[in-house]
């Protein structure tokens, strides 16, 4: 967006992808020195701008420590029954603890899945048999390899708990190749990936592709996503 140079710092691994000419990874920065950034590789560099990108932190500081989950951003926490139920006081449940690939339709299921346990549709199993389950899950999210590994995991998780209620039917194995193919696109192309378009596992319906290239897309209002390069060419809509 007009910048001359963009450095990435990254804290465990660099992204790897197939980035354009200005770009580049870095190990993580140490320490600022003025405009000077002092990176972990022993070199440095000047920057006008720090955009911090600090990802998921769940922290529960409203909590007193024996309800308190402490855990770093993963897809199965440690100490929550069926990935919402608190271990140690089953009348508190958490929701979208995890780290996220179906974000909303998971959100979705355990919410149901919470809601039948609070109207006593669901009974929630003794303390051992909690601690069986969580263990299980945990060691098949030890065994995860992958990240096509983590999405299959959680293809897993939202099934199994779509089976423990009626929540809503839907195509799970065609999301999680969705995601296999946006893992694709992205590493084949990363600066082009967003343009691409999918079918709805809900409606069928396959979206329409943007009619701009998104590098290029500085307008996201509705009236401009909504409307047609002959919207453009009647002088509809101002870009």
């Amino acid at each position: 967006m007009g910048a001359r140079s963009v450095t990435a710092s990254y804290r465990s691994a660099p992204m790897g992808y197939d980035w354009p000419d200005g770009f580049e990874e870095r190990p993580v920065a140490l320490r600022f020195e003025g405009s000077t950034v002092h990176f972990a590789d022993g070199s440095s560099k000047d920057f006008d701008a720090v955009i911090l990108c600090t990802g998921y932190l769940h922290k529960y500081p409203f909590l007193p420590d024996d309800l308190s989950l402490s855990s770093p951003n993963n897809v199965y926490p440690d100490g929550l029954y069926r990935g919402v139920v608190w271990q140690q006081n089953p009348r508190l449940s958490y929701l979208g603890a995890q780290d996220q690939w179906f974000t909303f339709n998971m959100f979705d299921v355990q919410a149901w899945y919470v809601r039948d346990l609070i109207l006593g549709r669901i009974e929630t199993p003794d303390a051992a048999e909690r601690a069986a389950s969580i263990a299980e899950w945990r060691r098949r999210f030890e065994a995860i390899g992958t990240a096509a590994d983590e999405i299959r995991f959680q293809a897993d998780y939202v099934r199994d708990l779509m089976r423990q209620t009626d929540y809503p039917e839907f195509d799970i194995d065609r999301v999680v190749e969705i995601f296999l193919e946006w893992k694709h696109d992205k590493k084949a192309d990363i600066m082009g990936y967003r343009d691409r378009a999918y079918r709805s596992v809900m409606t069928g319906t396959m979206a329409v592709e943007h009619h701009t290239p998104w590098l290029q897309e500085l307008d996201d209002s509705l009236p401009r996503y909504l409307s047609t390069p002959a919207d453009d060419r009647e002088g509809l809509l101002a870009v």
